[in-house]
């Protein structure tokens, strides 16, 4: 006769399973530490890419002007944010793979497609926003944009993996409410966002879940 402490065990292997099947686990802590990074070091550059002739008095980063040189500038932004998001993918690709082949778990399931699906449909719409309106509006605007977009995406994909992917998102959408909302701060609001972020949840990550 089986005893109260196997169903329990029971229980919880069932539990296990099921989380397996409908979840995204292999999600690393690095990952997130090495995007934050990225971001940073992004920010770095893009401070050093705007120049000082399209700052106000106060320091703060007005709209690129329409001209050869704001052309010039907007081309490296892009670039900057194109190379971040390059190598933030890769280090989620590379850290995610290795805690799964740590754990024993296929990376590569109907879950991570759907997981990958609803991150990718705003992802997308982001970036669509972002080169439509491109010299259109505000740098500003733009920037906070990303942050919201990217937030969404989270928000979007977090009921597929890890919960506290749900609330990064939420927290990240803030942040880009607030990015618009105080447009002189808009850098320091994009490091603090895609950088700070996202060291402080990876680290999270990596300790709760020892990956």
């Amino acid at each position: 006769m089986e005893q109260p402490g196997q169903y329990l065990e029971d229980i919880k292997v069932i539990k296990k399973i099921m989380e397996e099947s409908s979840r995204f686990l292999s999600l690393s802590g690095l990952s997130g530490i090495s995007a934050g990074l990225f971001a940073i070091a992004g920010a770095i550059a893009a401070k050093i890419i705007i120049p000082e002739s399209i700052v106000n008095g106060q320091g703060y980063a007005e709209s690129i002007v329409t001209s050869a040189e704001g052309a010039r500038i907007i081309r490296l932004l892009v670039l900057d944010a194109a190379i971040v998001l390059v190598l933030a993918l890769i280090s989620a690709v590379f850290f995610s793979y290795r805690k799964a082949r740590k754990l024993g778990h296929n990376i590569w399931t109907p879950v991570t497609r759907r997981m990958l699906l609803n991150l990718i449909i705003p992802l997308l719409t982001g970036g669509l926003f972002v080169i439509i309106t491109m010299g259109r509006i505000p740098g500003w605007a733009t920037a906070s944009a990303t942050l919201i977009f990217y937030g969404l995406a989270l928000v979007n994909a977090g009921k597929f993996t890890f919960g506290e992917i749900y609330w990064l998102g939420v927290i990240e959408i803030v942040t880009g409410m607030l990015s618009l909302m105080l447009p002189g701060y808009t850098l320091l609001f994009w490091a603090f966002g895609f950088g700070i972020l996202h060291i402080i949840y990876g680290l999270y990550m990596y300790i709760k879940y020892k990956g």
